[in-house]
């Protein structure tokens, strides 16, 4: 025939399936199992990427919920304490006119004990002056007469009063 060997080409074919089953046995086999585990490893990264992932969303909303809840309960605070500063203030507003008030009320009535000491006194003067200017009166209208005496006398011993 043309020099083929029927026997030689099965040969090779028997030798080509048990080295291609040796290989996929010896080869094959770990290499796929090696793939299967690092395909199973990854898919576990991912998942506990994910699961990660949720509960880092969980915590930020948790943690957004109780900061907004803080904040409230800070607008609160600070609501009631701007509610007491101003009852405060006008306490003491109310307390500062109160004694405002009493402190007018004590000088209107010192001032007018004073005056009435004042009046008093004042009345004290002028009847003492009063009774001084009378006494110069009645003293002054004896004086007077007496003053006027002595002019005339003194008239009549210089001559007609001409005195030149």
């Amino acid at each position: 025939m043309l020099g083929i060997d029927i026997q030689q080409i099965l040969l090779h074919l028997l030798n080509f399936v048990i080295l291609f089953t040796g290989l996929y046995v010896l080869l094959y086999g770990p290499v796929k199992k090696f793939m299967d585990k690092r395909t199973e490893e990854y898919k576990k990264m991912d998942e506990d990427a994910e699961e990660k992932l949720a509960n880092a969303t969980n915590l930020e909303a948790e943690y957004k919920e109780k900061l907004s809840a803080a904040e409230a309960t800070i607008a609160d605070m600070k609501k009631k304490a701007s509610v007491e500063i101003d009852g405060m203030r006008s306490d003491q507003a109310a307390a500062a006119k109160e004694e405002a008030a009493e402190i007018l009320a004590a000088a209107r009535k010192t001032a007018e004990i004073e005056k009435a000491e004042i009046l008093e006194s004042a009345k004290g003067d002028i009847t003492r002056i009063v009774e001084e200017a009378a006494a110069k009166m009645i003293l002054s209208s004896e004086t007077t007469d007496v003053y006027d005496a002595f002019l005339k006398s003194a008239e009549r011993s210089t001559g007609n009063g001409t005195g030149a």
